[in-house]
């Protein structure tokens, strides 16, 4: 071979040049000359082979170093950028340690808003990314009159985009769209950022628009047919959904939609089609769990579990999932195993309230004035959109209602049964504590400090918890409060399994001080600590009277295990079945405590409306 760098030819078998000692290059991909081409090539007064290889080999070296040269560059670019990432966020952290030194912000605080505006970076960054792909093809599609000002609106939505204001970019599209409303990419983009944001109105408008002007638009169809599942139009939805696999039958999300909705339907074996090929095309967990209830309630048991195993393979935290897999269990007599499953899927489920239920309760509350300014147009933003159930866009407008607001309970108490809702657990521990400085009603106190120890034990830290409900102890002593905190304690304790005796004297004393409307929760608190005791006939009894109460998912899930355990097992299977019908409805205690707080609520603004009339009357 020759070198690259002398043209001295070497034995093929040499790895340095016998002359210069440089390393040899090795060149692929030439084909072979013969001698009688080269004989050829050098008679027709060419450059020699020699000469040609090594101007070859001269260039890819030039290249070569040229490229090492690029690579240095951005290494040395890269350690910029580290050293420069390391110094801020020492600043950070230096400033973080300061304010949490002056009481300022908790760290649980800072980290959950932290991780929240991550979270809204990520989904602008996104907005970008698709807006860029979709750009060219938008402007390409103008046929209006006044294309400098539709170009000008979208350099300012690029701009708004880029300096991750998506809201603003967006009504900036918006504008254009009036400039040509014939732009079906650019009435696709709009209709799939507010379905994505969860405005399904704005959303169903210009994806119809899109399908007007262009009807084989197969994104388009699958988005137009999925907002119609979400919103039960079933017929609407399967019509689309078929439309957009006629257009292309290479996309998951139609078939995976249709077979939800011929589940819902009750046509299990078109069900069945649908999803076996949605997941063959995509292997999502909720394609594996459709899939087993529908084998399940074909009473195809063994086909049911590996559905359910499928679905946990790819998500171990998928809750319904595991709660199906334990019937699946049960039926099959495996008792044990049924048993772990449904420990495991009550434990992925706590006890929280249903919060679209109990958000609007807060006007009137002793002491309070009412909102004005900021706060008030954001409060009442954010009740907006909850009722629409945008809780992501809800939880922004309550955080900045507190900081325009920072003592004002009504505004925090809702934020913070959202964060917890939400599982933004840090923000709602935070949010609580500030409702609780701030020394409120009891109903209040008591709907914060459930609030609170909730969120605390989703975070598994129990005994924070118990100490907050110690300090509850101490701060209110009527029996209502001391049904709560020793309800509440009594819970913690037997899930920590540390001290039982402990747990069942503060379920008797629960028992003892609570209110004829609370009974259930003191009797479900003392079933389930008999449950942990292993006494699993005082576990029966006691959670049985809970259910006949009032029965709630926990109860009845704790109810279905203490059968289970004592060998009632056909008793059993009807209470996990009628378990499963309370997933979706209120939370038990939590909703019961808000109850109070509207109860007061009413109460006070009658008291509120007497006073204001009194003066007139005398």
């Amino acid at each position: 071979m020759l070198c690259q760098t002398c043209s001295a030819y070497n034995g093929d078998e040499r790895e340095y040049c016998y002359r210069c000692q440089n390393k040899l290059l090795v060149l692929s991909g030439v084909n072979a000359f013969e001698e009688d081409d080269i004989e050829d090539y050098e008679e027709e007064g060419e450059l020699s082979l020699d000469e040609h290889l090594l101007e070859r080999v001269s260039a890819l070296e030039e290249i070569v170093k040229r490229s090492a040269e690029t690579l240095r560059s951005v290494v040395d670019a890269v350690q910029k950028h580290e050293r420069a990432i390391f110094v801020n966020q020492t600043g950070l952290l230096s400033v973080k340690e300061l304010l949490e030194k002056k009481n300022v912000v908790s760290a649980d605080e800072l980290v959950e808003l932290w991780e929240s505006k991550m979270g809204e970076q990520m989904l602008a960054l996104e907005k970008k990314q698709r807006f860029t792909e979709r750009k060219d093809r938008i402007m390409s599609l103008f046929r209006g009159e006044k294309r400098d000002r539709f170009l000008q609106f979208l350099a300012d939505a690029e701009a708004a985009i880029d300096a991750f204001d998506p809201d603003r970019g967006i009504k900036a599209l918006e504008e254009a769209f009036k400039l040509d409303r014939d732009n079906y990419e650019l009435s696709f983009f709009l209709g799939e950022m507010f379905f994505n944001d969860g405005d399904l109105d704005r959303a169903k408008h210009y994806l119809e628009r899109t399908l007007e002007v262009q009807p084989d638009h197969f994104d388009a169809a699958v988005f137009y047919g999925v907002l119609l599942h979400e919103r039960q139009d079933l017929k609407g939805a399967e019509r689309w959904l078929r439309r957009a696999i006629q257009i292309s039958q290479e996309s998951f999300l139609p078939y995976f939609s249709l077979g939800a909705i011929y589940a819902r339907k009750g046509k299990l074996l078109r069900a069945q089609k649908f999803l076996e090929k949605a997941i063959q095309l995509e292997a999502i967990p909720q394609a594996y769990y459709l899939l087993g209830t529908i084998f399940y309630d074909k009473g195809q048991l063994e086909r049911a579990i590996r559905s359910f195993q499928a679905a946990l393979k790819l998500d171990p935290e998928y809750e319904e999932a595991i709660y199906h897999l334990g019937l699946c269990y049960l039926d099959r007599n495996w008792n044990r195993k049924a048993i772990d499953c449904f420990q495991e899927a009550l434990e992925l489920n706590p006890n929280k309230i249903e919060y679209q239920q109990a958000v609007k309760i807060y006007d009137g509350i002793s002491g309070h004035v009412p909102l004005e300014g900021p706060a008030a147009a954001e409060f009442s933003e954010a009740e907006l959109l909850v009722t629409q159930g945008n809780y992501s866009e809800a939880l922004d407008h309550y955080r900045r209602a507190s900081q325009a607001d920072p003592e004002n309970v009504n505004i925090l108490m809702p934020y913070a049964l959202l964060c917890s809702h939400l599982d933004q657990n840090g923000e709602a521990i935070a949010a609580a504590r500030r409702v609780l400085h701030q020394k409120p009603t009891e109903v209040v106190a008591a709907a914060a400090y459930t609030t609170l120890v909730e969120a605390l034990r989703a975070e598994g830290n129990f005994k924070e918890a118990n100490r907050a409900l110690e300090e509850m102890l101490r701060e209110y002593t009527s029996n209502y409060a001391k049904s709560i905190a020793y309800y509440e304690k009594a819970y913690n304790l037997a899930e920590m399994e540390e001290n039982l005796d402990e747990a069942l004297e503060s379920a008797q004393l629960a028992l003892r001080y609570s209110p004829k409307e609370l009974k259930q929760f003191p009797l479900a608190a003392l079933g389930w600590v008999y449950f942990k005791r292993k006494d699993f006939g005082n576990a029966v009894d006691f959670l049985a009277k809970s259910a006949e109460l009032g029965p709630t998912a926990t109860n009845l899930m704790h109810l279905g295990m203490a059968l289970l355990e004592s060998g009632q097992k056909d008793r059993a299977r009807a209470v996990f079945r009628r378990a499963k019908s309370f997933k979706t409805k209120g939370a038990g205690l939590e909703e019961k405590i808000l109850e109070q707080v509207r109860s007061t609520t009413k109460l006070i603004d009658r008291l509120h409306a007497r006073r204001r009339r009194a003066p007139k009357n005398s």
